[in-house]
């Protein structure tokens, strides 16, 4: 249960800073009234479709728009102007809010709403979800509860940035934070697998939302995945690419790639990087594997006649 004192901890915003939404249709409230035995526990009650409350002694209340502190005030002042009580013990507290909450989607550790009753730091949001997964984008979008534009933000956890953590998220607020990408590694890699397209902050490429985009380049992705095995056909590695529905086949030479002779090509979100065996470097292996179990073989022979 959220309670209004949580509410009212929070100072006053400034003059022109958005203020808190108040209660709404929809919204369920408890409302204890101590001055009457019956009410004392709490009376759970929703704000109705045209906004208003009613309660007993007190009647119908116009609760929309009002902050819980304001609300708790108004059914105070009711009692009071109907001669009940002279002094009446009222308190409210918010079971469930529409408009006080933040829904935090996407890629985070676990998406859901949480209670937020005043203008709280990006970075206090997040928090409170788990932090972003593995594959979450470094860019996130704040869309308003207010007609105000959605807000982009650069996000990145790793590398905290003062003005992204202090971007103000609103009660009522949607923070969607979105896929990063992947790519695949799979054949004669050390660690085949599914991979995030993490890499470093590249400067100037734009991306659909006109920030900058983050890159893994082919050399990068080899690295995550622990190397080329010793069998792989070096010359012969392939990104498998799917453009305008057709899957196109990028061969890359691993050899001429490491001496910098050919473009460390940047790999694109669903990319799958395969690396096939080579035939004769297998067969090699095999040889030299059995010529060295042959060795190992004699030599404790020869140990054991001695």
């Amino acid at each position: 249960m959220l309670s209004v004192r949580s509410w009212a901890q929070e100072a006053a915003p400034p003059e022109g800073r958005f203020l808190p939404p108040g209660l709404a249709p929809g919204d369920q409230i408890s409302v204890h009234m101590f001055d009457f035995q019956e009410l004392a526990g709490g009376l759970t009650v929703h704000v109705s479709p045209d906004g208003s409350v009613h309660l007993p002694y007190a009647g119908t209340i116009q609760a929309s728009g009002m902050s819980p502190d304001e609300f708790e005030q108004a059914v105070t002042q009711a009692l009071r102007d109907k001669g009940i009580v002279k002094q009446p013990n009222v308190t409210v507290d918010v079971i469930s809010a529409v408009n006080l909450t933040v829904n935090v989607l996407g890629q985070v550790i676990t998406p859901k709403a949480i209670p937020l009753y005043a203008p709280a730091p990006l970075s206090f949001v997040i928090a409170q979800v788990g932090g972003v997964n593995g594959v979450a984008s470094h860019r996130l979008t704040i869309l308003h509860h207010s007609e105000e534009m959605p807000t982009s933000v650069e996000y990145d956890p790793e590398s905290p940035n003062t003005a992204a953590m202090n971007t103000l998220v609103h009660p009522g607020d949607v923070v969607n934070v979105s896929t990063q990408g992947v790519y695949f590694m799979g054949g004669e890699v050390n660690h085949p697998g599914i991979y995030p397209i993490g890499g470093s902050l590249t400067v100037g490429l734009p991306n659909i939302s006109g920030g900058a985009v983050r890159n893994m380049t082919l050399l990068q992705a080899l690295s995550a995945a622990g190397g080329i095995t010793p069998i792989a056909a070096r010359s012969k590695m392939h990104i498998l690419r799917t453009e305008d529905g057709k899957r196109v086949d990028i061969q890359v030479d691993q050899v001429k790639l490491s001496k910098g002779e050919v473009p460390d090509p940047i790999l694109h979100p669903n990319d799958i990087v395969y690396i096939p065996t080579s035939y004769l470097r297998q067969q090699t292996n095999n040889l030299f594997a059995t010529a060295l179990s042959g060795l190992f073989a004699v030599t404790e022979i020869k140990s054991a006649n001695f």
